[in-house]
């Protein structure tokens, strides 16, 4: 059996690194970014070269099923590598509802060429 201070202590240790990876508008700014841009528009850096999605089109974000898109998070998909290592499952679903989407819904209209 465990100490009860010794639990306690593992609870302790542990509680930091739940929460720190858990920025997940840290995690799109630190590595989706620079293919994505830090708007979604796909204008990052290496947007691109790479082919970064426009993850701010809401109409092409409206056509995608989550269960695809947690997978491309996931495992990654043609350039784009899997963040798998870096979190899990429920956080992959987190940042496509907390920061990915409301990207397409904070995006302005253009109007259309005439």
């Amino acid at each position: 059996m465990v100490p009860r201070s010794a639990a306690l202590l593992l609870v302790i240790l542990t509680a930091p690194l739940s929460a720190e990876v858990r920025d997940l508008k840290a995690f799109y700014q630190e590595r989706c970014a620079a293919c994505h841009g830090t708007d979604g528009s796909g204008r990052g850096p290496g947007g691109a070269r790479l082919g970064g999605r426009n993850l701010a089109d809401g109409r092409w974000l409206a056509r995608q099923e989550e269960k695809d898109l947690v997978t491309a998070i996931l495992k990654g998909r043609g350039a784009m590598p899997g963040f798998r290592r870096q979190i899990h499952e429920a956080e992959a679903k987190r940042l496509l509802a907390e920061v990915i989407r409301p990207l397409a819904a904070r995006r302005r209209p253009t109007p259309e060429a005439e």
